[in-house]
């Protein structure tokens, strides 16, 4: 009974446990903290591009202050941190209007009143202005790139970048 047991849990946990591709990078700790003059910003989704052409990808997004834990991934398998190498630096964080209803009005509303309700909201986060500057949301105009030889802390103050 004990080898039966202990054979189901050594496959529970091989099964859960996953081992890292072929020909994924070595990788080292980087965090990407996203600021304007001084003052955090959450939910910035952060992408970082090697400059090889490959088959995983480094991101994570901000927190509450301004900080980005990067992740690499391929396919399922995840690590944290990023390879050793050139990369581009991509922002992106869709500007939205606070709701006028509240949750609970909101689950209240009849379907096509709240389908009209959320149109108007989305229709009115589109005349907003962006959050980030549109030349740090495109790796083909983004001046943000670095060389990543080592674990690294990697500080961005949009407000350098945005159009006077």
């Amino acid at each position: 009974m004990k080898h039966l047991l202990f054979t189901l849990l050594l496959a529970i946990c091989l099964a859960g446990c996953q081992s890292k591709p072929a020909g994924f990078p070595n990788i080292v700790q980087c965090n990407v903290i996203v600021t304007d003059n001084g003052k955090p910003i959450a939910g910035v989704s952060v992408s970082l591009h090697c400059e090889s052409s490959v088959n995983y990808f480094s991101s994570g997004i901000t927190d509450k202050n301004g900080v980005a834990e990067i992740k690499t991934s391929q396919g399922t398998y995840s690590q944290k941190g990023i390879p050793i190498g050139k990369v581009v630096l991509i922002l992106n964080k869709t500007p939205k209007v606070d709701d006028w209803y509240t949750l609970e009005e909101q689950s209240n509303m009849p379907t096509d009143e709240l389908m009209a309700y959320m149109e108007e909201k989305q229709r009115r986060s589109e005349k907003l202005p962006p959050v980030i500057p549109p030349k740090l949301t495109d790796a083909s105009t983004t001046p943000l790139t670095k060389e990543i030889n080592a674990a690294t802390e990697w500080n961005v103050n949009i407000a350098e970048y945005k159009e006077k």
